[in-house]
């Protein structure tokens, strides 16, 4: 059975990205959390997946220009219902304190307006600092930023997240997923759902590539890599998934 890995928490149920969202997720009974991580402008790591807050919160402006009081003086729940008005942002030190004992929790370090690749190097030293390390997986599109985290420390489990937006890279890497993933020190790779197929899930596990696809809502998809034999699926539908897997 695959894991399955809450997207931003249960966030049908609860607003994306905060200690609500997470908590419903727990009670699912998921194996982990997929969440998404800014850095603000005095390095307070903190979970959102907008590097602005004006989407998901009655305030505006981007994170990175932001100290923590400021962005914490806003809702971050209202937006998604009346029932969770007052939510604030979490810190990632507060999402880590709900992860222990899950067996994958997957920090996205975002791309930074301003270039900044300190989140990195300060993901990895939360994680160990609040006894999370050997459970942690960093994913990023962003290249650097992992191999800013290997630079830190070369035991961090890192995945590259993709898209079908770069067909030359889609094809580079379905050509031979283990020579890309050791040209990089990947632990996993994180495609789109609807990049992935049998064959390629298949050599993933032959070269102990974990194959972690987003985001997977439909329960076709879900059965599909269940019986196909991927490591985790990450889904907006954790009941559902779960309901799935566990036939």
């Amino acid at each position: 059975m695959p894991l399955i890995i809450a997207h931003r928490g249960a966030n049908l149920e609860a607003p994306e990205n905060t200690l609500p969202a997470f908590e419903r997720a727990l009670a699912h009974g998921v194996h982990g959390f997929e969440n998404d991580v800014h850095i603000t402008a005095d390095g307070v790591l903190v979970v959102i997946h907008d590097d602005t807050i004006d989407r998901t919160s009655n305030g505006t402006g981007l994170v990175c220009e932001m100290t923590y009081d400021q962005l914490n003086a806003y809702d971050y729940g209202s937006w998604f219902s009346p029932e969770f008005a007052g939510t604030k942002i979490p810190t990632l030190r507060e999402f880590f304190a709900l992860c222990h004992g899950l067996p994958l929790i997957n920090v996205e370090i975002k791309e930074e307006p301003n270039g900044s690749k300190a989140a990195a190097t300060a993901v990895v030293k939360l994680a160990k600092e609040c006894g999370v390390f050997d459970n942690l997986l960093v994913s990023s599109f962003d290249m650097d930023m992992l191999q800013g985290c290997l630079a830190e420390d070369p035991a961090t489990r890192v995945a590259y997240l993709y898209a079908a937006d770069d067909l030359d890279l889609c094809e580079e890497i379905d050509n031979c997923p283990a020579t890309f993933a050791k040209k990089f020190n990947l632990a996993a790779l994180h495609p789109f759902v609807a990049l992935c197929n049998a064959d390629y899930v298949a050599a993933c596990n032959a070269a102990g590539i974990m194959i972690n696809p987003w985001t997977v809502n439909q329960p076709h998809a879900i059965t599909a890599l269940r019986d196909w034999g991927t490591h985790a699926i990450i889904t907006d539908e954790p009941a559902l998934a779960l309901g799935i897997c566990n036939q």
